[in-house]
């Protein structure tokens, strides 16, 4: 189910909007997570903030470059959207090791799409393995350490 948020700023949206179009063309795209500013309400007047997206994909280049370049190619010059790709399992590998970015972006973020509940399982796991104090993530005590 897809689930565009609505944004304070209607610019950030239509961006974000013609964004995820693009996206949802690639059959390999499973999850989308707005995060960062725009996802807690606090972003900076239009263009000042950018829009943090976590792309969940599937068959992905290895290679951080080539990556990088597919992506480019695929959100086709959106520039204010940074944007992070990463497969199903190196978003459960990202909650496990206790990334950070992965951890917030889970918690405070919006789920946009979630084709294989891959996002969902995610935060499962992040529910089951860590708590937040404050700003701080650590370990729940019941947690085995992997």
């Amino acid at each position: 189910m897809l689930k565009i948020p609505e944004l304070r700023n209607r610019a950030y949206r239509e961006i974000l909007e013609r964004c995820v179009k693009h996206l949802l063309k690639d059959e390999r795209v499973v999850g989308l997570i707005l995060y960062g500013s725009l996802a807690r309400g606090l972003e900076k007047p239009f263009p000042e903030s950018d829009i943090d997206l976590i792309v969940v994909a599937r068959n992905l280049p290895k290679d951080l470059f080539e990556r990088r370049r597919m992506a480019t190619k695929i959100k086709r010059g959106e520039s204010l959207v940074e944007d992070l790709w990463m497969t199903p399992e190196e978003l459960i590998d990202g909650v496990r090791g206790g990334w950070g970015v992965v951890l917030d972006a889970l918690e405070d973020g919006i789920v946009i799409y979630d084709r294989l509940g891959v996002i969902s399982e995610a935060k499962r796991l992040l529910r089951s393995r860590f708590k937040r104090i404050g700003r701080i993530w650590v370990l729940n005590r019941s947690s085995p350490v992997v």
